[in-house]
């Protein structure tokens, strides 16, 4: 899969070619929890990947946030949590959709369940990390199937080197 999607920042691509992995964060909707208390959390699960972005980096990992909103929408929330990364409005959920998210349903409207997806630079999913019970863990999970995959695809001589001292 690639696809240009609207963002909080414009236009980008996913997968980002210049990254070796895309993570998505998929959240419900922000500020969901004073109005569905058991969808809450999506302020922490997108401050969680903002807090980790040196460790994103270091992995080489482009970050978005994904939810079922037009990127206007999404704009002062991004702009008020200082995230560093682009929100994706998905309001169709057509992004979701293509990449296997699951979906809750609140108050008449299909929103996204707290998710985290990893494609690589072909557009391939390599992870989809769901449940996500405690948003706090967000980042962290998205982060462990990162260096699950990075051990996965090592070579052996990038392996065997590791071991030498």
């Amino acid at each position: 899969m690639h696809v240009t999607v609207g963002t909080t920042e414009g236009p980008v691509a996913v997968p980002s070619a210049e990254h070796r992995w895309t993570a998505l964060f998929f959240i419900t909707e922000p500020g969901i929890g004073e109005v569905i208390p058991e969808l809450g959390g999506c302020t922490t699960g997108l401050c969680s990947a903002r807090d980790a972005a040196a460790a994103f980096a270091r992995a080489g990992v482009r970050v978005l946030g994904v939810s079922a909103h037009a990127p206007g929408h999404l704009a002062e929330f991004a702009e008020t949590r200082a995230l560093g990364y682009p929100l994706v409005g998905d309001d169709t959920l057509a992004l979701g959709r293509a990449l296997g998210v699951p979906e809750v349903r609140a108050d008449d409207r299909t929103l996204f369940a707290r998710a985290g997806v990893v494609l690589d630079r072909a557009g391939e999913v390599r992870a989809l990390i769901h449940p996500i019970a405690a948003p706090e863990d967000h980042a962290a999970l998205v982060l462990e199937a990162v260096a699950r995959l990075e051990a996965e695809t090592a070579t052996p001589f990038e392996n065997d080197e590791a071991g030498r001292g």
